[in-house]
């Protein structure tokens, strides 16, 4: 063990020893860090914030008065036009009624910030588990985080999560059936079964916490710019970790070359205490690139949770993971430029993927089932889960496993073709 703590400490003397490295450690990370956290916040210094959205409820039903009700719950800045114009006529209507084609036309124009529009048979659709689009538009960029799309998708997601879940067992049911050749005797049992299912996942979504909540507030009780941050912090301390461990690549080469690890392994260390070593100098220098960004957070006023403390095993499994991809890759390049280049596209193209740049909240279904495949998205999930939702281990111990499983997939790797010479 001390041979270890020897070899990390000197690769550690070395790398801070480089006025290029404490600029990609520090300066970089921090100002990222801060202008995203700026981009991502709400506050314009104004006293109070209201959006206009046009609305078109076509359906004119209880389960969209009901969908209004948790838009309005979800978030308490939104004007629904024309129903929550007042006398001043916030919304703009000029006493004419807002048809269909008056609204996409305000939408384009850009009078209105976003236009929804509920179809007609949208509560039978609910009834029946069966799926029907709610039509959302908006202008500006469709890359980029928009509150009002969030909280659309976050409601949906509350309100219509009962009928899909109803839905797949219905149709689970029904597959069932046909592969047993028991249909005739589930068939009795399969409406009053999903029905139970609809009822009981409909409670349970109820008594869940808000998954959005946007609150504006002439006091001090919000810090715009630190809720900035509960995305910025996170996303960019993945990215820069990867920039800073999948640097390692090149350092390993440049050893090599220079027969550095040649001499460690003539020094009568065993060759796995070695790599124990090389593997705990990114691990440690991985971990003080998240305590970095988290504390530029934690000084600007970010709210970490009510379990603060469980971001610390979540941080740990991403930088195993990122160090095992390094350890893996490390020994097939051939060149410190190619090394650079893969350490650059890979961090720079699994940061976004997986959610750094923006929440995965706000891009389709199978974006963010393509996501999942980068490791990023895994450390987001466990960094929201304990930052906005409060969740405890129970919550992020998937997301620990999928990491931690990676890293010993590629670790795996890594050891069976580490060269020392």
């Amino acid at each position: 063990m001390k041979s270890i703590l020897t070899i990390a400490l000197n690769d550690l003397r070395i790398f801070f020893a480089e006025r290029g490295n404490l600029f990609g450690l520090l300066v970089l990370p921090i100002a990222f860090t801060l202008v995203l956290g700026w981009a991502f916040s709400s506050d314009d210094g104004s006293e109070s914030t209201r959006v206009r959205i046009d609305l078109i409820d076509q359906d004119g039903s209880e389960a969209s008065d009901a969908l209004l009700s948790e838009l309005r719950a979800a978030n308490d800045t939104l004007v629904l036009c024309p129903m929550d114009n007042d006398a001043d006529d916030y919304c703009r209507l000029e006493g004419e009624p807002l048809t269909l084609e008056r609204a996409l036309e305000r939408a384009q124009e850009e009078r209105t910030q976003a236009l929804i529009v509920i179809p007609a048979g949208y509560a039978d659709a609910l009834e029946n588990f069966e799926s029907i689009r709610i039509d959302f538009y908006a202008a500006g960029d469709p890359t980029l985080p928009n509150a009002v799309e969030q909280t659309v998708a976050a409601v949906l997601q509350k309100v219509n999560s009962a009928s899909l879940t109803a839905a797949v067992t219905g149709s689970l049911l029904d597959n069932l059936g046909e592969q047993t050749g028991l249909a005739p005797l589930l068939s009795g049992l399969r409406d009053q079964f999903v029905q139970d299912v609809y009822v009981d996942a409909k409670k349970r979504i109820e008594e869940r916490p808000e998954t959005v909540r946007f609150v504006t507030t002439t006091g001090e009780e919000v810090n715009a710019f630190a809720d900035g941050l509960g995305q910025s912090a996170p996303g960019v301390g993945s990215m820069f970790v990867m920039f800073t461990v999948l640097g390692g690549m090149a350092v390993l080469l440049r050893e090599r070359k220079q027969w550095t690890l040649q001499r460690l392994t003539a020094l009568p260390i065993p060759r796995a205490q070695i790599l124990g070593g090389k593997v705990l100098t990114y691990v440690v220098l991985g971990m003080i690139q998240f305590l970095i960004v988290f504390g530029v957070g934690l000084l600007v006023g970010l709210d970490f949770g009510n379990r603060p403390l469980l971001l610390l095993p979540i941080m740990l499994a991403f930088v195993l993971c990122t160090t095992a991809i390094a350890f893996a890759i490390a020994p097939w390049v051939t060149s410190e430029a190619q090394a650079n280049g893969i350490a650059r596209l890979l961090s720079l193209s699994l940061a976004p993927l997986g959610g750094a740049w923006w929440p995965l909240e706000i891009v389709p279904d199978f974006m963010r089932t393509i996501g999942h495949l980068s490791p990023v998205a895994w450390v987001m999930d466990g960094f929201h889960h304990v930052m906005w939702y409060g969740g405890g281990l129970a919550e992020i111990a998937p997301e620990i496993g999928v990491l931690l499983g990676a890293a010993a997939l590629f670790f795996a790797i890594g050891v069976r073709s580490f060269r020392y010479g």
